[in-house]
């Protein structure tokens, strides 16, 4: 839909995407730099990583188009009450086209190398007060699942293996007590805490 408001925001509760949002943006990125002359992947992906850990969000079908939320063929719909009657088509036409989801391929991720490039510039911006320390420890946790974790550079992985390292982040954020004094802040003032 066109006003629609897509993003990744769990950061701004301490948390990390826990649901594939991250895998997805490794996956894009993967994708994104084999088609690219350059074949580097840490631009692709810097630009997907910036976008999760700051919670960027886009305020428009379009904007969130740009931010790599949506790809260049997914459909926007300009009216709200058109959603569901241009799904149903959309659907219909698939499954009339003999349409199979596809394969699950392995990808190239940028592994140490790219969270060690990351983490330098996190560093930076602690360093410099933009970030705060759990802000930097949040960021870290993303890198490491958007870059595929403790691996060399180009190592091919699967979806489920970076859903792994999103649940581990997830699940070991939520037990932070900077996450859950986060958590409560916007419980009861509805506005993110920088702790």
């Amino acid at each position: 839909h066109m006003e629609s408001y897509i993003g990744l925001v769990e950061v701004g509760v301490g948390l990390v995407p826990g649901a594939g949002g991250l895998t997805y943006i490794a996956r894009r990125a993967a994708e994104n730099a084999a088609t690219s002359t350059g074949k580097d992947l840490l631009p692709f992906l810097t630009e997907g990583f910036t976008a999760a850990a700051m919670a960027k969000v886009g305020t428009s079908a379009l904007e969130s188009r740009q931010l790599g939320y949506l790809l260049d063929s997914d459909l926007i719909v300009a009216h709200k009450d058109e959603v569901l009657f241009v799904a149903l088509n959309e659907a219909r036409a698939l499954a009339a086209g003999g349409w199979r989801a596809p394969h699950k391929r392995l990808f190239p991720v940028a592994g140490r190398s790219g969270i060690a490039t990351i983490r330098g510039s996190l560093v930076n911006m602690r360093d410099g007060g933009f970030i705060s320390d759990h802000d930097q420890y949040i960021a870290t946790l993303i890198a490491e699942v958007v870059c595929g974790g403790d691996v060399d550079a180009g190592t091919l992985v699967s979806e489920e293996y970076l859903m792994q390292l999103e649940r581990k982040a997830f699940c070991g954020l939520i037990a932070h007590p900077k996450s859950q004094e986060r958590i409560l802040g916007m419980l009861s003032t509805g506005k993110p805490l920088r702790n």
